[in-house]
């Protein structure tokens, strides 16, 4: 179970930094079709990889109770009197105050990130309060329901990326120049 906390400042749901709920069922959904090679664009997988791309078999869904066992939708939309928040911001006092149990969820922050940074996730073994994904609102979407603000990364491909950080997945290149991406 995923829960996407949409951090925002003020604007009305659908504005901004708050995100519509289609929007955030349209990043799930891209998710889902990016783990499960259901993507329409899996053609594009470069050659070097086509024979060893494959169905991950890891299914996301929002999040139906919240930790206390109340229903929910899976969105929870927290409002900050900061505009742009920097990824210190964010990991000291927004991550620890708002973080569902990471044992049992998959949290998602969105938020108008200061810096240009599209995203950035917690690799497994990391503090239990900061554990999870964040993304810049305007890259939450999909291939087929682009956020209007997110231009060429309105896609959805962001969180597919973190995402795959947080389930310990290294850049192929190792996070280093020539380094290692702990993959035979």
């Amino acid at each position: 179970p995923v829960v996407f906390h949409v951090i925002h400042n003020g604007d009305a749901v659908g504005s901004g930094e708050n995100i519509s709920d289609a929007l955030i069922m349209a990043q799930l959904n891209q998710l889902n079709l990016d783990f499960r090679k259901l993507n329409s664009d899996a053609s594009l997988i470069p050659s070097l990889f086509a024979g060893v791309a494959a169905d991950a078999e890891v299914q996301f869904c929002l999040a139906q109770r919240t930790p206390a066992g109340a229903a929910t939708t899976g969105i929870n939309r927290v409002y900050y009197n900061q505009s742009a928040p920097t990824t210190s911001y964010m990991d000291n006092t927004v991550k620890p105050a708002t973080i569902w149990d990471r044992t049992k969820y998959l949290n998602i922050w969105t938020a108008n990130l200061s810096g240009g940074i599209l995203g950035y996730a917690q690799f497994p073994g990391g503090s239990a309060s900061t554990d999870g994904v964040v993304c810049l609102h305007s890259s939450i979407g999909s291939v087929a329901n682009p956020n209007p603000g997110g231009g060429v990364y309105g896609k959805g491909r962001t969180a597919t990326h973190e995402v795959g950080h947080w389930l310990n997945l290294r850049h192929i290149w190792g996070d280093a120049n020539c380094g290692n991406d702990q993959v035979s």
